[in-house]
């Protein structure tokens, strides 16, 4: 009886941590016709971010920016904006604007002018054809 109990036990921790991840992938968006996704991560001040993008054909963007603070809190910003000829502008609805260039395949560059506050430079790595979330482009971990 304990042998089968801990069995039971052992695949319904297996099922509960696999289903999410399986689940979220299910969900994601990759490179498909007209759009581009990327997946930027990098460093402002004391802070890591990662961010998911779309891009379309037409130029529009629009993603998810994860903010982690040193003390491990998270911050989300949805984007949106537009790219062309490798340079992006993207806005907040709480009045930050980032601004910056797609400097080579797997690296980005710019900007984030706090609304109210001042302007800080921002670097990152980036990822292609990276999978996103279907609903936002938000980064998937």
């Amino acid at each position: 009886m304990n042998r089968i109990f801990c069995t039971i036990l052992f695949a319904a921790f297996i099922f509960a941590a696999v289903l999410p991840g399986i689940s979220r992938a299910a969900d994601a968006i990759v490179t498909g016709p007209g759009v581009r996704t990327e997946l930027w991560t990098g460093r402002v001040l004391t802070a890591k971010f990662r961010a998911g993008m779309c891009f379309e054909d037409n130029g529009k963007a629009r993603g998810v920016l994860i903010l982690r603070h040193a003390n491990g809190n998270e911050d989300a910003y949805h984007l949106y904006g537009h790219i062309r000829n490798d340079t992006f502008e993207l806005s907040h609805s709480s009045g930050h604007h980032f601004a910056g260039r797609l400097v080579s395949p797997d690296e980005m560059e710019g900007s984030v002018k706090i609304s109210k506050g001042p302007k800080l430079s921002l670097s990152g790595k980036r990822v292609l054809n990276a999978p996103l979330a279907a609903s936002d482009c938000a980064p998937l971990y």
